[in-house]
């Protein structure tokens, strides 16, 4: 099969391979900032203190990371509104403690082989409020009928602790979150970016092959001529019978086939964004080429020269977005 030998089409192909080589290494880095999420979270879970020895312990209280074996089914003693939270009264073995924990959680303590298999939590440890104090201890007189044996607020501290152990689902949402983000991200550029290098390469490499040799000679020899127009920035070719376009699929249209060639403008929150040009051939098939983002006065200029080098190899184009053209460009394709 004959190929192109043009330098810059070699440059196009090539720049295929750059976007499927980088897909894959954004990739790779996405899978590794996972793995690396991974690693944090499971790390956290194992380095998590035990809940009563840090109560027990002279370090700081507030803001650690700890867990609970809970032996007893959790009292309910406050609803937290608007979300799926409660307040809880919890035990070990040997003390009593506050848990602010989701339903979910609370069901799979809520069994009645719970001493023989103690349920596990795990969360963050907060400074309890005196709204949650006053409401414990509500709690906790209402269950004890001996007055003597009733506390005020002020015992809160010696019985449930200065802190409470928060196990809701965003507790811990912090730990390996960044590394979590930015794999996400990565899997979503690397997998666009690759999925869009296969495309056009995959794309480019049929279109070629359904090309007869003659063509392709022609074509090359049109791009290799010294009058042939090659845009970069808008990975266009203008030769003397040929658009050629490599901006997103490769794709080939001789001037004399083109019908009808208009803007098309792009804003966002009404400032212009991007600009390109639609062009219909004969078939009534519309091409975008010459896309340009970020438009700036060199930009435009390139925009305007294809424009009119389009414009100027074939007379009978219609140009300009207008009802009269959209329905001229109607009567005027194949059948």
């Amino acid at each position: 099969m004959k190929k192109f030998t043009n330098h810059n089409v070699l440059k196009e192909t090539k720049n295929n391979d750059k976007i499927i080589i980088i897909g894959v290494i954004i990739l790779v880095f996405g899978i590794a900032l996972g793995l690396w999420g991974g690693y944090e979270i499971d790390k956290t879970s194992e380095n998590a203190k035990s809940f009563s020895e840090l109560l027990l312990g002279d370090e700081e209280k507030e803001n650690q990371i700890a867990k609970l074996d809970v032996m007893y089914v959790p009292y309910q003693f406050a609803v937290q509104d608007g979300n799926n939270n409660s307040y809880y009264i919890v035990m070990d073995e040997d003390y009593m403690y506050v848990a602010y924990m989701p339903t979910s959680t609370f069901n799979s303590l809520n069994r009645e082989d719970i001493s023989e298999n103690p349920g596990k939590i795990e969360g963050m440890t907060k400074l309890a409020t005196r709204e949650i104090k006053e409401l414990a201890v509500e709690a906790y007189n209402d269950a004890i009928e001996d007055e003597n044996y009733k506390i005020t607020v002020a015992d809160y501290d010696n019985y449930f602790g200065s802190v409470y152990l928060d196990a809701s689902e965003d507790a811990l949402s912090d730990v390996g979150s960044l590394q979590m983000t930015g794999c996400m991200i990565c899997l979503i550029i690397g997998l666009a970016s690759l999925l869009t290098g296969i495309i056009k390469k995959v794309h480019f490499n049929i279109s070629v092959k359904k090309m007869d040799e003659d063509l392709i000679e022609k074509l090359d020899n049109e791009m290799n001529d010294a009058d042939a127009f090659y845009y970069e920035k808008t990975h266009l070719y203008l030769t003397k019978n040929y658009i050629i376009n490599f901006q997103g699929r490769f794709k080939v249209i001789e001037y004399r086939d083109v019908i009808w060639m208009y803007a098309m403008n792009y804003r966002t929150n009404g400032i212009k964004t991007s600009q390109s040009i639609n062009i219909m051939d004969v078939k009534g098939k519309v091409t975008s080429i010459a896309t340009i983002n970020i438009v700036t006065k060199e930009k435009k200029e390139i925009y305007d020269e294809i424009w009119n080098t389009i414009a100027s190899k074939n007379t009978n184009i219609l140009l300009g977005y207008t009802k009269e053209n959209a329905e001229t460009a109607k009567t005027m394709k194949e059948n």
